[in-house]
């Protein structure tokens, strides 16, 4: 059989783009989820919204952010300072002071701004519903955001643990 290099290169640059396009990670959602909105009412995010999200998180942030939302992805360790860690939810940019949660809108502007002195690029090509989509996404990582803490936690864990590699 003859092996024509254009075929080898072609296969090891689809199976190095594979985590980059969504193809790793947690498993999908099954099931929506209720969700803190900071000055707003809580509100249910579908799991079509979540997977959506997801998506989007494992192609354009999971670099940096790790797919656990961790801040410790693969790119995260030539950055000073590292990536935010979306698990604790601690966030710099929150209207309602240091340690709070922001709004939706702050986290949207950020994403779509960046912020380049910290290394995170711009995602300004991105449509609203897929901000939106990518938001409701970055909540999914810390108990802080679920209207029920509590019950929400276990859940979550669960549906969202990833195996070790």
């Amino acid at each position: 059989m003859k092996v024509n290099i254009n075929d080898i290169v072609l296969t090891l640059c689809l199976l190095s783009f594979g985590p980059a396009c969504g193809e790793s990670g947690p498993p999908p959602f099954t099931a929506g989820q209720m969700q803190v909105r900071v000055g707003e009412a809580p509100a249910e995010v579908a799991a079509e919204v979540l997977n959506h999200g997801q998506k989007l998180f494992n192609r354009n942030c999971a670099s940096c952010h790790g797919y656990d939302g961790g801040g410790a992805g693969p790119a995260a360790r030539n950055l000073d300072p590292k990536p935010r860690d979306f698990r604790a939810a601690h966030f710099l940019y929150a209207s309602a002071g240091e340690g709070e949660l922001p709004a939706d809108r702050e986290l949207k502007a950020t994403i779509r701004n960046g912020v380049t002195t910290r290394g995170m690029p711009a995602w300004a090509g991105l449509r609203d519903p897929d901000l939106d989509a990518l938001v409701s996404y970055i909540k999914t990582f810390s108990a802080r955001w679920q209207s029920n803490p509590a019950a929400a936690a276990p859940a979550q864990q669960t549906s969202q643990t990833l195996p070790s590699p």
